[in-house]
């Protein structure tokens, strides 16, 4: 099954990641950890509430950062949805619901291969899913019998997957220089939108890099 061969990468490093968030968040939300992972399932909105939450900052303050930091799957569903013309909206609901950052580069990478349908793409979600609830899970009941050293280290994880996404999906000039002006953009605007603002000027870039170089 190709979904859960492309997924393997991911599911690796989601166990890993969310283990250590269930470890974190075992002091702050006890098992209710598993149920936000469950219906929140977005890694960097997670251990940013949870920071915002062991902080004792507002509820409202929660919501709309975390709104802020998620704002950029509106760009991600957005591209994906040409790939979904005539499919129903539940299935469109469902898929959405699983959209992540590295979900998204592996599915839309194998939709412009023609190698995917929503088929594809809700398997994909679902071991990622499942990944990321079952780490949750694995942290909060076994977490403390984990080394210390191993714990600092999960985190990382999710970084390293990522930076090989972007490296296998950079295939001409136009990619790299979306991703350099992308990345520049990310690291030196304000927090916030800057995902989003970064995402929409390194598709600028790239879109007038590739022209230029036809």
């Amino acid at each position: 099954m190709r979904s859960f061969k492309d997924s393997l990468p991911i599911v690796v490093s989601y166990f890993s990641i969310s283990t250590a968030f269930g470890m974190i968040a075992k002091d702050y939300l006890g098992f209710q950890a598993i149920l936000m992972s469950a219906l929140v399932f977005a890694g960097a909105a997670q251990f940013i509430a949870l920071q915002m939450i062991a902080n004792k900052n507002p509820s409202a303050l929660i919501v709309l950062t975390t709104f802020l930091v998620n704002s950029r799957h509106l760009l991600m569903s957005s591209y994906l949805a040409r790939f979904y013309r005539g499919i129903s909206r539940k299935i469109r609901a469902i898929v959405s619901f699983g959209i992540t950052d590295e979900t998204f580069a592996v599915a839309s990478k194998r939709f412009l291969e023609n190698e995917a349908d929503y088929k594809y793409n809700l398997q994909l979600n679902f071991f990622s899913y499942l990944a990321w609830v079952s780490g949750t899970a694995l942290g909060i009941f076994f977490g403390t019998i984990l080394p210390e050293d191993v714990s600092r280290v999960l985190p990382f994880g999710l970084t390293a997957l990522f930076i090989s996404i972007l490296v296998s999906s950079v295939r001409q000039k136009s990619d790299l220089i979306a991703a350099l002006t992308a990345g520049v953009f990310a690291v030196f605007l304000p927090s916030g939108w800057n995902i989003v603002v970064a995402s929409l000027i390194g598709c600028f870039a790239g879109g007038v890099a590739e022209r230029w170089m036809r």
